[in-house]
C-alpha cells in the first residue's frame, strides 16, 4: 500500500475531510520531532490550495474512482480496489504537484483509475513472465547438471 509506505495511515477519518486528515498527520509528526522524519521543506501558499482543490476532489469524485477501479479489475483481484484506489489519488496529488491544470477532474480521475488498474496488470504479467523465465533457467541448469554428473 503506497499510503501506508508513505507513513500515513491507510483509512481517512468520515469525519474530516482529505485536506483536514493531511493537517492532522501533519500536527502528529510534528509531535514526534525532527528524528521521525527528514526536514521538511517550507509550505507554499500553494500547497493550501492544491489540497482544498484534492479535498473536494475527494469528497466529491471518491466515490466515482472507486467504481471504476472496481469494475476494471478482475473478479479475483476485488480485494486490490482499496490498494489501486489509494494509488490513483497519489498519482492525482503528484500529477497537480507538477502544476499540470485539469478542466475535468472526473474525466482525468476516470482515465487515471482505468490506467492504474492497466499498470498493475502489466506489471503482474512481467513478474509472470520473468519467473517464468527462472523456472525454465533453473530447468537448463539442472538438465545441464545431471549431464555433468553422467560425464564425469
Amino acid at each position: 500500500m503506497i499510503v501506508a509506505e508513505c507513513g500515513l495511515s491507510a483509512q481517512v477519518s468520515p469525519r474530516l475531510g482529505l485536506a483536514e486528515e493531511i493537517e492532522r498527520q501533519e500536527r502528529d509528526d510534528n509531535r514526534r520531532g525532527p528524528e521521525a522524519e527528514p526536514v521538511a521543506a517550507a509550505v507554499r501558499p500553494a500547497d493550501a490550495v492544491l489540497r482544498q482543490v484534492l479535498d473536494g476532489w475527494f469528497r466529491e469524485f471518491g466515490p466515482m474512482v472507486g467504481r471504476v477501479v472496481a469494475r476494471s479489475v478482475r473478479r479475483e483481484d476485488l480485494h486490490l480496489v482499496d490498494d489501486l484506489t489509494q494509488d490513483v489519488w497519489v498519482e492525482v496529488w503528484q500529477y497537480l504537484l507538477r502544476g499540470n491544470t485539469v478542466a475535468r477532474p472526473a474525466g482525468l480521475l476516470a482515465v487515471m483509475a482505468r490506467s492504474r488498474v492497466c499498470g498493475h496488470y502489466r506489471l503482474a504479467r512481467t513478474r509472470r513472465e520473468v519467473s517464468t523465465d527462472f523456472q525454465d533457467y533453473e530447468r537448463a541448469v539442472d538438465r545441464l547438471a545431471s549431464w555433468i554428473g553422467t560425464a564425469a
